[in-house]
């Protein structure tokens, strides 16, 4: 039976993740080498026998607490595969962050070749993925050291018409306020909007807990002293940029192609996946 296709989003974000330069250099290491004839050809360079026929066995890790490395190997040997609070082949009864049906972890063969996705169920917190790198779009959310945050870029501004432009007004300095228009804004999510901190990015800034950085969040015992590098690139667009963290870079996605090793958040669980077993 077909499996329904995955609809594409309507920009699909730049997100460089953490085992890139690995895997960079593992595809360069299996390039395949010159032919050579049977009498000399040396037993290393038989290649294991591989299935092409069928997808890959991916390996699941549902990582141990305060751990990247050990927890719960699942071996999926299916096209689908679902993690929830209350349903699906994986389910986390204890995690009150997760959705009862929150993600999804699926397969798919396009032109000839097997794809691994991670689709976000319309869960309430979202999944997120680890990143070196990332492309900044307009409400993009991120989990920096042990909080949420919410990158929004400014609003279009007010284009005048020709009455408005012949009309003279009187000259006021501007405020805060009208500045933080026309700058972007960090802000921290899921707090009351008094207490919640936001930040303005008038260019590129470090946040941290060092006092020498742009954006200071002293009292995160989980952010490094300096965590993130926030930046326009060549095109002006926004990025983020782990700066070798403790805990990480994570960006809220809806789908995400898992073509390599790839760390993800659901709730409050962490998880490694790798879509084949070598």
């Amino acid at each position: 039976m077909n499996q329904p296709s995955i609809p594409d989003s309507e920009e699909e974000p730049v997100i460089q993740t953490v085992t890139e330069p690995l895997q960079q250099f593992l595809k360069q290491a299996a390039q395949p080498s010159e032919p050579t004839s049977s009498k000399t050809q040396q037993p290393g360079s038989v290649l294991p026998f591989r299935p092409v026929n069928r997808q890959p066995l991916a390996i699941l890790t549902v990582l141990d607490d305060g751990n990247r490395e050990t927890g719960e190997t699942i071996r999926i040997r299916d096209s689908k595969f679902t993690i929830g609070r209350e349903k699906g082949d994986l389910t986390l009864p204890f995690d009150g962050d997760l959705s009862g049906h929150h993600a999804e972890l699926r397969c798919q063969k396009h032109k000839g070749r097997f794809r691994w996705f991670l689709l976000d169920k319309k869960s309430t917190n979202g999944s997120f993925v680890r990143a070196v790198r990332a492309s900044l779009s307009r409400q993009s959310e991120l989990i920096l050291g042990g909080r949420r945050y919410r990158f929004q870029l400014p609003a279009a501004g007010h284009d005048p018409g020709e009455t408005d432009a012949l009309q003279t007004q009187a000259y006021r300095a501007p405020t805060r306020t009208l500045l933080e228009q026309h700058v972007p804004r960090l802000s921290e999510t899921g707090r009351d909007e008094k207490k919640g901190r936001s930040f303005s990015l008038a260019g590129e800034a470090f946040m941290g807990t060092d006092s020498d950085c742009q954006i200071i969040v002293d009292d995160d015992p989980c952010l490094n002293p300096k965590h993130a590098r926030f930046y326009q690139d060549s095109t002006e667009r926004w990025m983020v940029e782990d700066q070798k963290s403790l805990n990480g870079v994570w960006i809220r996605v809806k789908k995400f192609a898992l073509d390599k090793q790839t760390e993800f958040q659901l709730g409050q669980q962490r998880f490694r996946f790798q879509p084949s077993s070598s």
